[in-house]
């Protein structure tokens, strides 16, 4: 199975972990594309258990999704409302966090929507 790390907190220090399981983080960026319809794990931490399951929904490069979403549609507004599905309150939060972790604004990334398919998930 696929394993998604959710370690980063957003302006509030709230988990994206914890926000993806109650659904109010339905989309994340990472630097490797996923399969749409594909099954992941959401783990709060490399070595630990899954806290529930995904399924990625949609799956594109950013750099496209830019494109079509905010400069096609000239509606900066949509960048906050992306930030909310990512956890973070404001498109600058989300900005300052991936300049902290990755030094770029918007480095290589593709942008993985999803949905949650199973709350509890049992490990032996």
């Amino acid at each position: 199975m696929t394993i998604i790390i959710f370690i980063a907190k957003n302006e509030r220090g709230e988990p994206s972990w914890k926000l993806a399981k109650e659904g109010k983080k339905t989309v994340t960026r990472r630097l490797k594309p996923m399969e749409v319809g594909k099954i992941f794990a959401i783990q709060p931490g490399r070595g630990k258990k899954a806290v529930c399951h995904g399924k990625a929904i949609s799956c594109m490069d950013c750099a496209i999704w830019y494109e079509q979403e905010i400069t096609k549609n000239c509606n900066e507004h949509l960048l906050d409302e992306e930030a909310k599905k990512e956890g973070f309150e404001t498109w600058e939060g989300l900005i300052n966090w991936l300049v902290l972790k990755y030094g770029e604004i918007l480095p290589d990334f593709y942008r993985i929507e999803f949905k949650i398919v199973k709350e509890k998930v049992m490990h032996k």
